[in-house]
């Protein structure tokens, strides 16, 4: 493939990353806190219908990540010639960030999926480790991707993949991927992605 079609494909699946996480996000999904609102909502066939649909959003949101930073691999490999270890870095980080985000995806939604089976008994102690545990992969995903934030940034600064003010932004992104244990991270992570796959959407080959 050509410069142009790796950055084409990046910029699609970063696109992609962001519009399907959101849109799992806007479903609204509120368990609430107590034991009786935990077995009220799994007991909603419509609560649980969206659990499933946020759970395919979220696994395709996931293997774009995958798709996005195999693209750039493959860009910065071919800017940096022979060491190709920012090219390295950038991919494994994006793919540990994948993968967590798949396994917290799994757990968080594991719930309602069991909860479809009129042999299982919901303990609402049981929902909240399931929660809490794939909570904690999300956040771990989030951390894992300081490592594609910064390779992207160096790559940026010292080979011009990106503009030089995209690569500098990228250390205060990195830098505020632990906040993702408040959710801020999260956020930082799609205002990111948007703004590299953005550029690389418009701009023209060779800039």
């Amino acid at each position: 493939m050509t410069r142009i079609s790796w950055e084409r494909l990046a910029a699609l699946a970063g696109l992609a990353f962001v519009v399907l996480y959101v849109a799992a996000f806007a479903l609204g999904i509120e368990v609430g806190a107590s034991d009786r609102e935990i077995l009220d909502y799994y007991a909603s066939s419509g609560h649980r219908a969206k659990e499933v649909v946020a759970f395919f959003l979220i696994a395709g949101a996931a293997l774009a990540l995958v798709v996005f930073t195999t693209a750039l691999r493959c860009l910065i490999a071919r800017v940096e010639q022979e060491t190709s270890m920012l090219a390295a870095l950038a991919w494994a980080g994006g793919i540990a960030c994948a993968v967590l985000v798949l396994a917290g995806n799994a757990l968080s939604r594991a719930t309602a999926f069991a909860a479809m089976d009129d042999k299982f008994t919901l303990d609402p102690n049981t929902r909240r480790l399931f929660e809490d545990a794939g909570f904690l992969l999300f956040v771990s995903g989030a951390l894992a991707a300081i490592l594609l934030v910064l390779a992207v940034s160096f790559a940026a600064l010292r080979y011009g993949l990106l503009p030089r003010w995209l690569g500098w932004a990228g250390f205060p992104a990195a830098a505020l991927l632990p906040l993702a244990i408040g959710f801020v991270g999260f956020l930082v992570f799609i205002i990111w992605l948007l703004a590299v796959s953005a550029t690389l959407a418009f701009r023209r080959l060779g800039t």
